[in-house]
């Protein structure tokens, strides 16, 4: 059987809907192949290790509808590569790590394996300093031609991939569902800008849609796809910290921004700095982790030019990572509250500015105005 035939068998196997992703390469493997699973019956089935009676069962109803040579075509169809475990595509450091899928579902393209890679992550329901700092570290090791990986998720996750994206760099998320589906919905626009200049990426068919089963073994590709991992807000008790946990077994560093002592939401981060873990104060910290030779002075972060007005020259210049009131931003500058609202909007149009409350805003990224 030659690789085009195999990786059909390879890609109806991976997109079969099951509880625990992480033995599907096992159970293949004690098969003889995907293509003996297509073909076993239900007595074969069940004397594989990880395949109960009830699993068997499911395989051969789900097999039945399953046409091997025309959900391949439509799986192209749809733009949508599929890269198993061995395929010279399949990300290294991924491989490197325990329980790596049998085989990634992408839109768009992979991580470079000779380009160093973060993974960002952090609370959903974040505070306008983790917004600040997420956005702040993200744009900052963009420049520095760093690629972010997150799982496009409300809040920090989808803040991050967003400044990296912003800034001209490149973003890679890792869905708990299939490739095929945005989600959360809201954050469409993103993905379809990473699909443009990163991926998405997924262990799972793209039959399969969101369930909040499927996000704990998804966290483990986020991490397992990075050479280091930064925590930017996170309580004690949360999802951030299983990724964290996942990444320490991975043999990741874990870095994490500090936050107050009184804050809950940066409760898990400095516990983790307790522990030992490395806090960071600016993307620098994180380059010098990555590589020793790195010159702060000779590696300066690349900014983007972006054509601005006079008057939104002069506000952008105003707009710092902490919220300022329309007001404050008139006085300041001589301009007219009609001119500077004018000037908000055009720098929020080009993603340089964000209202963060009624009549307040702050810089969302750094660029080179011209």
């Amino acid at each position: 059987m030659d690789d085009t035939e195999q990786i059909k068998y390879d890609y109806w196997w991976a997109g079969m809907d099951r509880a625990c992703p992480g033995s599907v390469r096992k159970t293949a493997l004690s098969a003889g192949g995907t293509k003996r699973l297509y073909e076993m019956d239900r007595e074969e089935l069940i004397t594989i290790e990880g395949i109960s009676e009830k699993y068997a069962e499911d395989i051969i109803r789900k097999r039945q509808n399953w046409d091997i040579d025309a959900e391949y075509e439509k799986l192209l169809g749809m733009d949508i590569g599929f890269i198993p475990y061995y395929d010279d595509r399949y990300p290294r450091r991924l491989k490197r790590t325990q329980g790596y899928p049998f085989g990634l579902f992408c839109m768009g393209s992979l991580p470079e394996d000779d380009v160093y890679c973060v993974a960002v992550i952090g609370a959903r329901n974040c505070s306008e300093y983790g917004r600040m700092m997420a956005r702040r570290l993200s744009s900052d090791l963009a420049g520095y031609g760093v690629a972010i990986v997150s799982g496009m998720a409300y809040g920090i996750d989808g803040i991050s991939q967003e400044a990296a994206l912003n800034a001209g760099g490149r973003s890679y998320a890792v869905l708990g569902c299939g490739v095929n589906t945005c989600y959360p919905a809201s954050n469409r626009v993103l993905y379809e800008r990473l699909k443009e200049n990163g991926g998405v990426l997924s262990e799972y068919g793209i039959y399969t849609r969101p369930s909040a089963r499927l996000f704990p073994p998804r966290n483990r590709i986020i991490s397992g796809l990075a050479d280091i991992l930064l925590v930017v807000e996170a309580r004690e008790k949360s999802g951030t910290m299983i990724t964290v946990d996942m990444a320490l077994e991975q043999g990741r560093e874990v870095t994490v921004v500090p936050g107050r002592i009184t804050d809950p939401l940066s409760t898990g981060c400095n516990k983790l700095i307790k522990q030992g873990a490395m806090p960071v104060l600016s993307a620098e910290d994180i380059m010098y982790m990555l590589d020793e030779s790195f010159d702060n002075n000779r590696k300066t972060r690349k900014r983007p030019e972006v054509k601005l007005e006079k008057n939104e020259k002069r506000v952008y210049e105003l707009l710092e990572p902490y919220a300022r009131s329309i007001g404050d931003i008139s006085e300041a500058s001589g301009l007219e509250l009609k001119d500077v609202i004018c000037s908000l909007v055009e720098l929020g149009i080009k993603g340089l500015a964000a209202e963060t409350g009624k009549g307040y805003y702050v810089r969302t990224r750094d660029c080179s105005a011209v």
